[in-house]
């Protein structure tokens, strides 16, 4: 989102520019698919610019992530247990306790509800999904905790293991948008979220397929 408004700026040339840095970040990524070389991601003459603004982690005073809600709900709650006057207002704690955020359990299971059109067939201890489309089986890596995220995901197609340490797919890298952490799950929009979630795993998976068809052209 800080992203697209940054983009929606920009000058026509400039948003060009930032077009051209967002492809040339994603061929950094995942470009060893065609065999490209390494890029550096720095190499890019808007790369500066395209990497201005807020960093990961985020904005303390954002009202669309539920784990800095959260934190702003326990800064609140501990600056009061002190007796100290808080930079997080009453006003916003009272916003952010009226966040009905989902939960890893809730996570889990509309994942595993998800991937059923995946052919699932196995969970391991390290939170993989392993699928199976036709003959191609692939992992759905999965992640639900973190500081900044409440759930985090990539897409790994066996084929590409030990090929480059970077062979994990992300829509969000794909476009050059960000790492595949979502950080506003809440009881509005979780129907919506897990029918996307369940079309961003189509995505990375066609991905590596679909790189190799446009380099063929």
């Amino acid at each position: 989102m800080d992203k697209m408004r940054y983009f929606k700026s920009l000058a026509p040339d400039d948003k060009r520019a930032f077009l051209d840095c967002s492809a040339y970040w994603a061929s950094a990524y995942y470009g060893f698919v065609v065999g490209m070389g390494r890029l550096s991601l720095t190499d890019h003459p808007f790369f500066a610019r395209w990497n201005q603004g807020p960093r990961l982690g985020g904005d303390f005073n954002s009202p669309k992530s539920v784990p800095l809600l959260r934190a702003r709900v326990q800064q609140y709650k501990i600056d009061q247990r002190n007796g100290v006057r808080s930079h997080v207002t009453k006003e916003q704690f009272e916003a952010a306790v009226a966040v009905r955020s989902v939960k890893a359990p809730e996570l889990r299971k509309r994942v595993r509800v998800a991937l059923k059109s995946f052919g699932h067939f196995e969970t391991d201890t390290l939170g993989q999904y392993w699928c199976k489309l036709g003959k191609q089986e692939f992992i759905v890596c999965l992640d639900f905790g973190g500081r900044t995220a409440q759930l985090r995901y990539s897409v790994a197609r066996p084929e590409f293991k030990g090929v480059h340490p970077l062979s994990q797919f992300r829509l969000e890298r794909a476009m050059g948008f960000g790492l595949g952490h979502w950080d506003y799950i809440v009881e509005e929009n979780v129907d919506e979220v897990f029918a996307h979630f369940a079309e961003v795993v189509q995505y990375c998976f066609d991905l590596p397929d679909r790189i190799r068809a446009a380099v063929q052209l």
